[in-house]
């Protein structure tokens, strides 16, 4: 299931920044934050894209 598969990986993602986030010497860049975050962005715009045009919601 796809959706079950991206609600996996965003808990990964997750983790990963909290674990940035909770040391010193952050082992995540703040680059690669981002890199996943834009990655995250063009996923949910191409399942947005893939919906039928009546379901998209104005907005």
């Amino acid at each position: 299931c796809i959706m079950t598969n991206l609600s996996d990986e965003q808990a990964a993602k997750r983790a990963a920044i909290r674990k940035a986030r909770n040391s010193t010497k952050p082992d995540v860049p703040a680059e690669q934050v981002l890199a996943l975050l834009d990655a995250d962005l063009a996923l949910i715009q191409a399942a947005i894209d893939a919906l039928p045009h009546e379901e998209r919601r104005a907005g």
